[in-house]
């Protein structure tokens, strides 16, 4: 290879390598700012559950969200309503439904029915569907509804749940 021809095909590979970083910089750099305004990010929510006809609330406790940029959600929760290693963590989607406004559906897997004394769960499946409203770039509340299933797929029990959640900083 010339000297000439060399030159030209390092000039060509460099050109491409700036092209390349240039079209995956921005992806980058919004995908991982957090402080982009959206939902997108992780959050830490105080959920409180109740019935959803009598309106009888149970105690509160905290879950993580998390919104990826790409729709993508997945949860975990504290809730004392579960056995230790009951529950999986929460996999699911969401979608911006308004300005402020959101709708995200996740589902978790009930590994085994419950031991008394706690409230009775049969293994399946735990889904719950929430409408999300940012109340400020860093604040949101969640009203939800929580629907289990067997693993036949019959709805053993529902209810309904209530969250506020602050960004994770």
């Amino acid at each position: 290879m010339n000297r000439q021809t060399f030159g030209h095909t390092r000039a060509l590979a460099i050109a491409c390598v700036v092209a390349l970083g240039a079209a995956v910089a921005p992806a980058q750099a919004t995908s991982g700012n957090h402080s982009a305004p959206g939902i997108a990010g992780t959050w830490r929510m105080v959920v409180t559950t109740f019935n959803c006809d009598t309106l009888v609330a149970n105690p509160s406790f905290t879950s993580y969200l998390t919104f990826g940029a790409d729709g993508s959600l997945i949860e975990t929760t504290s809730s004392p309503l579960f056995q230790p290693g009951q529950r999986s963590a929460g996999h699911g989607f969401w979608q911006r439904t308004g300005r402020n406004f959101y709708r995200a559906v996740s589902e978790a897997f009930i590994q085994f029915t419950t031991v008394p004394p706690l409230p009775p769960l049969a293994r399946g499946r735990q889904r719950i569907d929430q409408g999300i409203q940012m109340t400020g770039r860093d604040s949101i509340v969640i009203d939800a509804t929580t629907t289990f299933f067997n693993v036949a797929g019959e709805v053993v029990t529902e209810g309904c749940a209530r969250a506020v959640g602050e960004r994770l900083e």
